[in-house]
């Protein structure tokens, strides 16, 4: 299996985003010089810049991807709703599969207190103030390990649907408010 080179992928990304985002700005100005002169030319410009700006916005994200990936530790945080779980992330099998598995996290004391602290009668029955969560990560041998994959709109799913994000730091969140 051909292992990932996250530094040279970082290295080669970071020229085409400059000479992406010089081309661009040339675009916007050709675009709003057009735009003055009622030039019929206007609209092409105007799409080349936005086909531009897309491709940037694409890159950063691949960028930020592989400046996570060259780090030593790395993690993928599942989004359900409005809760996050983290996961270590375990083996990078391609650019697009990795095989990660579910941390332990437990809330810590003095944060389960400031969140009990935190609560408001009102509406239905309360409202706890989420931000105020702190929490401890365990590795945990006999969790199951799953795959995540990338799609073709960038984001990355487990089973299901689920969405993952890919992170420097575990995190993980608790909505108390349902």
């Amino acid at each position: 299996m051909k292992t990932i080179n996250h530094q040279e992928q970082i290295a080669a990304l970071r020229p085409v985003i400059g000479g992406l985002i010089c081309k661009r700005d040339g675009y916007e100005r050709a675009w709003l010089l057009a735009l003055a002169n009622g030039d019929a030319n206007k609209n092409s410009l105007w799409e080349e810049y936005s086909r531009i700006k897309d491709e940037i916005k694409n890159l950063k994200a691949q960028l930020t991807f592989h400046t996570i990936m060259a780090k030593e530790k790395k993690y993928a945080v599942m989004w359900l709703y409005s809760d996050a779980h983290a996961y270590e992330i375990i083996e990078e099998k391609s650019d697009k599969t990795i095989l990660v598995r579910r941390l332990d996290a437990t809330i810590k004391p003095e944060a389960k207190k400031l969140l009990h602290d935190s609560f408001v009668p009102g509406g239905f029955c309360g409202h706890y103030d989420n931000d105020l969560q702190d929490w401890d990560f365990a590795v945990n041998e006999n969790n199951p390990i799953e795959t995540i994959r990338k799609h073709k709109d960038g984001r990355w799913y487990g089973i299901g649907k689920t969405r993952f994000t890919i992170e420097a730091e575990p995190y993980e969140k608790y909505d108390y408010n349902f």
